[in-house]
């Protein structure tokens, strides 16, 4: 990656005045998918695009404009798809240009992809960043994390003890390491591999470890399993989080020195960490079988541990100021580890722990680290030859479910983007990635087009096509964030930002006013606009590894979907079974088991529980057991 480059575009967006009257993807369209923009005041006018030379190559009447609802305002959803040769275009209303260039090409998210996961090599913890891979970003080493102390919440009395938990990502604008949150973005970073390996084994990140034979994403996981390994106690439980008492100064890493504490332990982060490892020795198995062996049993023995302690929930100490990450579904998660398990052993306990709590489940909703439901039938879903029919069709009920809610809200939408007004609070980008992820599923399990072009739509928001005319992402885009809520990148005397770090986008609560000085950024009647590009915004601006991973998985499945013609073939086996885990524990049941016959669908727009009868006759019922006929 250029940096130079980087921070010669970075200076000339902000020395420019852009006024666009069109807003759109700022860093490239794909030769062969959906191209489209959203244009103001332009109904019934032609659209003209010319090529680099000025030849006029496509002709569009912008179509009635028609109002997105999060952004206050109508506009006409310019489609210009049949621009299928690479090149750089300009769109013009007569001879006024309107937007910004328009890159066509067939590699159109391979730096996007790359850069949003070399923000994690930009996060990495306990090592310094050298000038070879880090350009001008290059810093000293900050928190070895060789001596870290246990709180006392961890059960751990000695003042003295210490353990080693080096390495790992540091979360988000600040530098803790927390596990819940980490593992939700180690999952899907490995999903990402998992279902794109073809196209990850050879991307080349430019880390450390970029000349051996272990795919760069898989190196870049890999450095926070190992802190993550780091974090389990010997009885199996998990640690919830490593960080100092309080949050450090807007300081460079090398300078925040202070004591660095295991804090807590508890049943989200041993359910959370079980179901990570057990994903973990899935894909690690064909390059390091020993650490892969070494993940599957950490799984077993965490899952074990919370199966056996189901009340001690993390609660966050009264000395203690850092970020809380309470308040989880803790079913879920459950839910979410036993679904991996059972995925590479086979083994009947996680097959019944799974079907104790089929009634249990709510309306499937957008993924995030206190819910994890999602991430359960994502697994389910793209496993068919594994998992029980039953089990399969809920999981793909839910996928579809939510995406066809997503495509139908595009009805009628100027700016073609999947988002509501409920969807911008704090971390609202992540919303927009994560529900490309579900997207992208339900295109790997139909192969239907409208799923990857809603996708594409979610990307092309957050890289411009929306009412700020802003690429959230640094780095990247003529008109980029500039000053986001993450400490290095306010310390390092650097002009432009880490690039490849995703901002958390608009918030219509703007939770941080006191922290810029009262500055309200709310836009009445218009969520979308609600965001404010300065580092005092960490509620509008901050970043974090968890909005960074949904956002790679989108634009790099879109990458490698459309660079390759193919997506993941759901009847891929695992790369080895763990069938004789000696920390497996038979256990008893407390619920009864969905009976027989019995599974989720899709019926009358919503789920509902199918049960067929020993006649074969069939009933349905709602979510709660009520009778629906």
């Amino acid at each position: 990656m250029n940096f130079q480059k980087i921070l010669l575009t970075t200076i000339v967006a902000t020395s420019t005045n852009f006024a666009a009257t069109a807003y759109q993807n700022q860093v490239g369209f794909f030769t062969n998918a959906i191209k489209q923009m959203a244009v103001l005041d332009a109904a019934g006018q032609d659209i003209i695009f010319k090529d680099a030379d000025g030849k006029a190559v496509l002709t569009v009447t912008a179509p009635e404009a028609e109002e997105w609802a999060p952004a206050g305002e109508s506009a006409s959803l310019v489609d210009f798809s049949e621009i299928k040769t690479a090149g750089t275009y300009h769109a013009y209303i007569g001879d006024e240009e309107i937007g910004h260039p328009i890159i066509v090409s067939d590699t159109a998210f391979e730096d996007v992809t790359k850069g949003s996961l070399k923000f994690f090599y930009f996060q990495r913890a306990s090592t310094a960043l050298e000038e070879e891979y880090a350009g001008i970003y290059a810093r000293d080493m900050g928190h070895p994390d060789t001596a870290v102390k246990y709180h006392s919440s961890t059960g751990i009395t000695d003042a003295k003890a210490t353990f080693n938990g080096a390495k790992g990502w540091y979360d988000a604008g600040d530098y803790g390491k927390y596990i819940v949150n980490s593992g939700i973005s180690t999952y899907t970073l490995l999903q990402l591999y998992q279902q794109n390996k073809e196209y990850f084994k050879t991307l080349d990140l430019n880390i450390p470890e970029s000349k051996n034979d272990v795919p760069d994403i898989l190196d870049e996981i890999r450095w926070n399993l190992d802190w993550m390994m780091s974090m389990q106690d010997t009885d199996g439980g998990v640690f919830h989080k490593l960080t100092t008492k309080q949050f450090a100064g807007m300081v460079m890493p090398a300078k925040a020195t202070a004591q660095r504490y295991a804090i807590g332990k508890g049943v989200e982060a041993s359910w959370n960490f079980a179901a990570v490892m057990a994903l973990a020795a899935d894909i690690y198995s064909p390059y390091d079988e020993k650490f892969a062996d070494s993940c599957a049993k950490a799984s077993v023995k965490a899952r074990w541990w919370a199966y056996t302690h189901p009340a001690e929930g993390f609660e966050q100490p009264k000395d203690v100021g850092t970020g809380t990450y309470t308040g989880a579904v803790t079913w879920t998660i459950k839910l979410w580890a036993n679904a991996e398990l059972y995925r590479i052993t086979g083994d009947k306990v996680f097959s019944d722990s799974l079907h104790t709590l089929n009634f249990n489940r709510k309306k499937a909703s957008v993924p995030t680290w206190s819910n994890d439901l999602m991430l359960e039938a994502f697994t389910i879903a793209t496993n068919p030859d594994i998992f029980e029919k039953a089990d399969v069709d809920t999981a793909q009920a839910m996928i579809f479910y939510l995406a066809d809610q997503f495509i139908e809200s595009l009805d009628k939408n100027g700016y073609g983007v999947a988002m509501s007004n409920n969807d911008f609070f704090w971390g609202s980008n992540s919303v927009a990635a994560n529900k490309g992820m579900i997207l992208i599923h339900a295109y790997i399990l139909t192969k239907e087009q409208k799923y990857l072009d809603a996708a594409i739509g979610l990307a092309d928001y957050l890289l411009g096509r929306n009412p700020l005319d802003k690429s959230y992402l640094t780095g990247f885009g003529v008109n980029q964030i500039m000053n986001p809520h993450h400490r290095p990148s306010q310390a390092d005397g650097i002009e432009a930002p880490v690039p490849g770090m995703l901002a958390g986008g608009p918030n219509a609560s703007a939770n941080d006013m006191s922290a810029c000085r009262n500055h309200d950024y709310r836009v009445e009647g218009a969520p979308a606009k609600s965001h404010y590009d300065n580092s005092c915004s960490f509620a509008s601006n901050e970043v974090a590894i968890n909005w960074n991973a949904p956002f790679a998985y989108l634009v790099g499945s879109i990458q490698a979907i459309l660079s390759t013609g193919k997506s993941y073939d759901v009847s891929s086996k695992v790369s080895k079974s763990y069938l004789d885990l000696q920390s497996i524990k038979a256990t008893k049941q407390n619920f009864k088991p969905i009976k027989a016959g019995s599974h989720l669908v899709i019926r009358e727009g919503g789920i509902q529980v199918q049960m067929t009868n020993r006649d074969g006759t069939v009933r349905y019922f709602n979510l709660r057991g009520k009778s629906l006929q």
